[in-house]
């Protein structure tokens, strides 16, 4: 049942003051360190003391009971530690000598429809807890579930390293926490303010939703697809590495297998064998058996080195992880490059003609590029051709011209 112990309760956890504030700041610190250091253990201690959980659960429970106040203090508050999260994790981040993305940061960047379910159980659990008058070990255990803080400082993590994808990927993961957290609060408290009804008044928890509600379940139920989406990849990922695992465990088991990489992108099965050579008909014949594990496709790649002792097995993987991250890092830096080039010979194109409004690259493909010009006016076809020749005269790598008219 809904009591006003409770209600003030949330109000004045939810209140914006300089003890939630400080205690914010040491948690996105904690949470900014420990994502940097790959440390699970420093995640969760961030988790359990953030502040995050409490104007989340003020906002679902003000809504349930129409409380304004108690909405307007969880909104700010919570709008106030998103901002300071995000600015001081991104300083944190830009700062750090330590740029490349450990697994716990990657972990946070694709959520799938069980960070959904994760969040809607938890924020149950979050309400009762919430609710109880005794102290219990319900609204830590849902701190550490929902994992409010270490999405918001990913998100800070992907805007200092300039990566949209992890930025909105973190995103997304603190959305649909906070959502399904607000959505649940909202549930419970309506649920608790129905079972403590006055006896003999009617019983309007049960009814149809107002067209309101309708289109907040609908934006609702857009809101998980894309987590659909990416637990399907994340399954169809697991199969194919549990396939690799099949595959090494058959082929080569008279080898030490020291490293597998499987890359789902290119397609490509990475294996650093050691032990009995096998020779590259045994290769070959393996290569061909790849469909045989359901790995159509894919293709392999196997590295052989001589026999290892026990001391240097583990220098060689820690050797070919580094020189793996050290590939990724450079072909990101190539990335940016080539990104940076791009905009320098569009701004460059533009300058050609005053009929130029922007120019956007959209491909690079064999090294050749592909580029729409946005046009001030209507241009006929002979002023297009002279315009094209003066582009490829300049700019030889211009394979491709489309010639679009800016909106009037």
């Amino acid at each position: 049942m809904l009591t006003s112990s409770f209600i003030k309760k949330l109000t004045n956890d939810s209140k914006l003051n300089i003890e939630n504030l400080v205690i914010l700041t040491c948690a996105i610190f904690i949470a900014s360190i420990g994502l940097n250091m790959n440390s699970t253990a420093t995640i969760i201690g961030a988790m359990l003391i953030s502040p995050l959980m409490s104007p989340l659960l003020a906002i679902g429970a003000g809504l349930a009971i129409y409380d304004t106040k108690l909405i307007k203090n969880g909104g700010i508050t919570i709008l106030v530690e998103i901002v300071i999260s995000i600015l001081a994790s991104t300083s944190y981040f830009f700062f750090s000598p330590l740029s490349y993305a450990s697994k716990e940061i990657l972990a946070r960047t694709s959520p799938t429809i069980w960070d959904v379910m994760i969040a809607f159980f938890g924020g149950v659990a979050g309400i009762i807890g919430a609710s109880k008058k005794e102290v219990t070990n319900i609204v830590p255990g849902v701190a550490i579930a929902t994992a409010l803080m270490p999405p918001l400082c990913t998100a800070g993590y992907g805007i200092a390293v300039h990566n949209l994808r992890f930025f909105l990927g973190a995103a997304y993961l603190f959305l649909i926490n906070a959502v399904f957290i607000i959505l649940t609060a909202f549930l419970g408290a309506k649920i608790m303010h129905w079972l403590g009804r006055p006896k003999g008044s009617p019983a309007s928890f049960f009814r149809l939703p107002t067209s309101k509600e309708f289109i907040f379940i609908t934006v609702l139920l857009l809101l998980i697809v894309p987590s659909v989406f990416s637990a399907k990849q994340m399954v169809q990922q697991s199969i194919v590495e549990n396939n690799v695992h099949k595959l090494v465990s058959s082929e080569f088991a008279d080898s030490l297998v020291i490293k597998e990489d499987v890359d789902n992108q290119s397609k490509t099965i990475n294996l650093t064998i050691s032990g009995s050579k096998a020779d590259s008909r045994k290769i070959k014949h393996i290569k061909e058996k790849l469909t045989s594990y359901d790995l159509k496709g894919y293709s392999l790649n196997v590295i052989q080195v001589a026999q290892l002792n026990a001391a240097t097995e583990a220098q060689f993987n820690n050797q070919v992880t580094s020189i793996i991250n050290q590939q990724k890092q450079a072909e990101a830096e190539k990335n940016r490059q080539r990104l940076k080039d791009q905009d320098k010979q569009n701004k460059e194109i533009a300058k050609l003609s005053r009929n130029i409004n922007s120019v956007t690259s959209v491909s690079d493909t064999n090294n050749k590029d592909s580029i729409i010009v946005e046009l001030n006016k209507k241009m006929d076809h002979d002023q297009k051709d002279q315009l094209t020749l003066k582009i490829k005269k300049h700019f030889p790598r211009v394979e491709k011209i489309d010639y679009v008219l800016a909106d009037s």
